[in-house]
């Protein structure tokens, strides 16, 4: 038997070896590897590959093809002439390419600004990464509800038991009114802060001295919009208001500029802690209970925050009587983080919610996937056309590194036009993207640097990945095959394609029925029975009326017969309940471990009757029985559930003030707080002395004139504030603005999406349809109806849309469900939203493709087939 040199260090000589050398040397190697095998086999072909590695060398190795010289500046602009003539020629298709890839990449810049913006809150002072709040939270029903909030003493107590906390900043906001001159105006974004405050927090001045200005009592810094708002252009320095209805004067000892919109709290007055001693009680700086300060700190470098957590436990339980480390807990949180991650009650202005940060930034990969994939899914189905031009160049020397260049540059050309039409949508839509986003976006903000670079990082990502497949697939064809007309993609392309189609569906369908659940969700929260009557309630702060006056207001209020019922309470409904009470029942055993405790609302006699809650058992609070002024309490149906009663009339409950009251009625759970929390175990009380707001039921056939009572009524009562007021369905309806804005968001950019979709859709079937041509004349010749030929030329999308439908359902319902178990109270998702995402996706691919196939299978079959 023969025995052959071998194969890999003969193919290497082959391809290192220049031409003119390479017969002769080849010859010899194979002439003395015939001799020597006869003797050792295995020897000679350790020679032979030791002498083709020998002749490895300068002399001997040809000029490889990527060293070659060649004029890459004529190259790269033939390249771009083709691209021009490639994009005049198929005008169609390559609009749909560049439109689609211009409005994914303008919902990705949008999405990418409001990112940008929520993850940057508080992260412009200095150190921020120092700083943190001392937040709080309470053992009750068994439950840790935190809060944002400590006291004054607790604060002191932190700072002299932590040595790490370089500074310490106690802030508690507050409302006074204003008056400068002939100017009296009721200011409700002001705080008394400490004297340190502007050397942790970095918001600049642009008069006064940082260091000087909250040094002493009654001074106060103002912002640049206050300053001109009272001052106008005169300078503010010096200038002095009148505040607490002339219990105290400010001196302005500073303007800073207004604080950025990223600041997780905004005041326009700051005024100093020392003042704060002169107004207020001395309880609220020794009652460790009494929560009136946001509490932050700055610690040393270096400073582990998981270790002061640690430390928080025995500091409660040595310096924190009565509390203890069952009942209450002390913990820190990252400045930075506060906007997106803290949930805590009384926090000082609504966060924002990193679940919608990771929402919208799936959106926003979703978009640019499906425009990427109509790039790619339309380049491969028309490579047909382009199968000659490959075969010719390859024919003519081109080596498939120069083909995959063109039609790259071909990629980066279509994605550079791309990108500038989606500047151009980006900054005709932002202002009306502010409205929805509730953000102050301006067009300047895109020409900034970093978003400059992340524009050009994404121009360059976006064109090699639309690019990519698409090159390495036309420049692939064998010149021979291209030559002849039988450019093809092969049966993997085939399937590749199909999947990116699917791949598509699945993602719009996913986005319709996810965009329905969001809906669905906000609807309900809107919705719900919420246990009371809100519609035609008023609801006005009483601000400085008499308490003792109440009565006397509400019999003027009633002198108009549009007033249907008048009744007060301490808290404003809806609103956050943060009174609570730990409390003895009968027959009930306490486990004082467990940290059982009841809210309680301060009510008078008509509050409940006023909102028309439901009573379960029992009565109202009623001046025919004396008992209710002072010995009367009221249940919810949780709390009767908490105390295990079957019959609660008529049993007593002692309250925290050692305090023994009788249950005479039990009012159906309603809510007073927002469904964001579940409704908890509440004490209603009468309590005429602690009545923060009035709640006025009015006829609905005489608004205007009913409002203009009260407002005359209130007058005569509260002369030192204006009268204001709202209604009650309107404030129901702001606590849910968070999920409104989301799921129209949610809703705009799911639409954008399906326009992408569709554009791809309809590039696919119309390109379908002119490869069909012959197919479609000649099926009409034998006598095919134009319906036959439209329903073949829609079936496979048809196909693809179901088997993207049964991936999408589970999907999305499991994605579905884990959003909405962060929603005490939920609306069940049910099957309607899929089954209308499928009808509705369908239904849009066929009034999308349905058109252009229609047309193709009513032409002339004489056009298509002429040439044969």
């Amino acid at each position: 038997m023969k025995t052959s040199p071998p194969k890999r260090p003969l193919q290497f000589l082959r391809w290192f070896c220049r031409e003119d050398y390479l017969e002769e040397i080849e010859g010899d190697l194979i002439e003395v590897f015939g001799r020597e095998v006869e003797g050792s086999p295995r020897k000679a072909r350790w020679k032979f590959s030791w002498n083709v590695i020998k002749y490895f060398r300068p002399g001997f190795i040809k000029k490889m093809g990527v060293f070659e010289p060649r004029n890459n500046y004529g190259m790269y602009r033939n390249y771009l002439k083709v691209s021009f003539r490639v994009f005049n020629r198929e005008r169609m298709y390559s609009l749909i390419n560049v439109f689609g890839l211009a409005l994914g990449f303008a919902c990705c810049l949008l999405i990418f600004l409001f990112i940008k913006d929520e993850l940057s809150y508080d992260k412009f002072h200095k150190d921020s990464d120092q700083i943190y709040r001392v937040a709080s939270a309470y053992m009750r029903q068994g439950k840790w509800e935190p809060y944002g909030s400590n006291s004054w003493r607790t604060a002191d107590l932190i700072k002299a038991n932590f040595g790490e906390i370089q500074q310490l900043i106690r802030i508690r906001d507050d409302s006074e009114v204003f008056v400068y001159e002939e100017k009296q105006i009721i200011e409700r974004k002001i705080a008394y802060v400490e004297e340190n405050f502007l050397e942790v927090f970095n918001f600049p001045l642009l008069e006064g001295n940082p260091t000087q200005a909250l040094k002493g009592p009654n001074k106060v810094v103002i912002s640049e919009s206050a300053a001109a708002r009272y001052f106008g252009n005169n300078p503010a320095i010096g200038k002095v208001f009148d505040a607490g209805d002339g219990a105290f004067q400010l001196e302005v000892s500073a303007v800073m500029k207004d604080m950025p919109a990223n600041s997780h709290f905004h005041f326009d007055f700051l005024i100093s802690g020392e003042t704060q001693r002169q107004v207020s009680p001395e309880s609220l700086f020794t009652n460790v209970g009494w929560d009136s300060q946001y509490v932050y700190i700055k610690v040393e470098p270096g400073t582990d925050p998981a270790a002061i957590d640690a430390r928080f436990p025995d500091f409660i339980n040595d310096n924190l009587d009565p509390f203890n480390s069952s009942n209450f807990k002390l913990f820190l949180q990252p400045l930075t983080s506060i906007h997106l991650e803290s949930d805590t009650g009384l926090e000082l202005e609504p966060n924002g919610s990193l679940k919608n940060v990771y929402t919208f930034s799936v959106i926003a990969i979703f978009i640019l996937a499906i425009a990427c994939v109509n790039y790619m899914n339309l380049t491969t189905a028309r490579s047909l056309r382009r199968a000659k031009e490959v075969g010719m160049r390859k024919v003519l020397g081109a080596k498939r590194f120069d083909l995959i260049n063109q039609f790259l540059t071909e990629s980066f050309m279509m994605t550079f036009l791309a990108i500038l039409l989606a500047g151009g949508i980006s900054v005709s839509v932002l202002e009306l993207f502010n409205q929805f986003a509730g953000k102050a976006f301006s067009a300047d903000l895109l020409f900034q640097p970093e978003i400059l670079l992340v524009i050009f990082l994404a121009f360059v990502i976006i064109a090699m990945v639309s690019g990519s497949y698409p090159s390495l697939v036309l420049s692939a064809f064998r010149p021979l095959n291209s030559m002849k007309g039988a450019g093809k993609t092969g049966k993997s392309g085939f399937v590749f394609r199909k999947g990116l189609v699917v791949l598509q569906f699945i993602i719009s369908m996913g986005l319709i029925a996810a965009s329905m659940i969001v809906f669905k969700q906000w609807q309900y929260l809107k919705t719900k029975e919420l246990g009371i009557n809100q519609e035609m309630m008023v609801t006005i702060p009483l601000q400085t009326m008499e308490r003792s006056q109440l009565d006397v207001f509400k019999n003027e209020l009633f002198k108009k017969a549009s007033i249907k019922g008048a009744g007060t309470s301490n808290m404003k409904l809806p609103g956050w309940i943060f009174n609570s009470t730990p409390y003895k029942a009968q027959d009930e055993v306490v486990d004082a471990e467990a940290g059982k405790s009841m809210k309680i609302i301060r009510v008078d006699m008509d509050f409940l009757s006023t909102i028309e809650a439901e009573f379960m058992d029992g009565r109202n609070f009623s001046g025919e029985f004396p008992a209710d002024s002072s010995a009367s309490v009221i249940l919810n149906e949780s709390a009767v559930a908490q105390l295990e009663w079957k019959d609660p009339i008529g049993k007593w409950i002692e309250l925290g003030n050692g305090q023994q009251y009788t249950v005479v009625g039990v009012v159906k759970d309603f809510h007073f707080e927002s469904l964001h929390r579940e409704i908890p175990p509440t004490i209603f009380i009468f309590s005429p002395d602690f009545l923060n707001y009035a709640y006025v039921r009015i006829d609905g056939q005489d608004v205007q004139s009913s409002i203009a009572h009260i407002g005359e009524v209130y007058s005569a009562f509260v002369t030192n504030r204006d009268f204001s007021y709202s209604f009650m369905n309107e404030d129901i309806a702001q606590q849910y603005e968070a999920e409104e804005k989301f799921a129209y968001i949610f809703s705009i950019f799911t639409v954008l999406a399906i326009v992408i979709a569709c554009l791809g859709t309809f590039g696919l079937i119309s390109f379908s349809a002119e490869q069909k041509q012959k197919e479609i004349g000649i099926r009409k010749v034998l006598g095919a109806s134009a319906r036959q030929v439209t329903y073949i030329l829609i079936r496979e999308f048809l196909t693809l849309l179901l088997v993207a439908s049964l991936v999408m359902w589970p999907l999305t319902w499991y994605l579905a469900n884990n959003w909405m178990g962060s929603f005490v109270y939920r609306t069940q998702v049910g099957i309607q939203p899929f089954l209308i995402a499928t009808v509705l996706a369908m239904f849009i691919v066929l009034l999308t493709i349905g058109f252009r196939a229609l047309k193709a299978a009513l032409a002339n079959p004489v056009e298509s087939l002429r040439s044969e």
